[in-house]
């Protein structure tokens, strides 16, 4: 009779280790497909971004030389380009500047730009401004012609220097001898042009 006692004691001990033993091999295999699901969704997060097909730089730099070896060089503090537009970099918080025939600096900053690799060819956007010297140039946007060394500024043209003010439709900067022409978007309309009084 106790012999019989001993056998189911021990009966039911190896029963009990066995469940624990399934009961854990079955926790350790959900953790693990837990973890594989985690992986996959990782990676689907991956394959997403890639699909998108954006690169991000930070602090770049761009420069164009003209036939006489005259540099027009573009910073931007993040330039962007798409997988499906790889000949355009879109640069934000834009600065370039190039050496005027005088010797004198011509800057042109915008809060953003949109840079052709392919021509060098620029187009500044949002709060465009140009300076050299004394004289402050603004306008919705202003684009860079690289082999033609030529900035054409479009949309509320302002000109601004010490002694006159005038504003356009359309205004050309030449990069080189610093001539700025300035138009009008109809002939019959003209260009304003104010000369400011110097104080004494």
């Amino acid at each position: 009779m106790i012999v019989a006692k001993k056998k189911s004691n021990i009966f039911l001990i190896l029963v009990l280790f066995s469940a624990i033993a399934i009961y854990g091999y079955f926790i350790s295999q959900n953790k693990g497909s837990k973890n594989i699901d985690t992986n996959e969704a990782a990676q689907n997060s991956e394959v997403s971004n890639i699909e998108k097909g954006v690169t991000t730089f930070k602090d770049v730099e761009y420069k164009t030389t003209d036939a006489k070896n005259r540099d027009y060089i573009t910073k931007g503090n993040e330039a962007k380009i798409t997988k499906d537009k790889p000949d355009l970099i879109e640069l934000k918080t834009v600065h370039s500047f190039t050496n005027l025939k005088d010797g004198t600096v011509l800057n042109i900053n915008s809060e953003k730009a949109d840079y052709f690799k392919k021509t060098k060819n620029i187009k500044y956007y949002q709060n465009v401004v140009i300076t050299n010297k004394d004289t402050v140039i603004t306008s919705d946007i202003a684009n860079y012609f690289a082999k033609k060394n030529l900035i054409r500024l479009e949309g509320n043209v302002v000109m601004q220097d010490p002694k006159n003010k005038i504003k356009g439709d359309i205004a050309e900067l030449d990069t080189i001898t610093n001539n700025l022409e300035v138009f009008m978007n109809k002939k019959e309309d003209k260009v304003y042009g104010r000369r400011e009084q110097i104080k004494e």
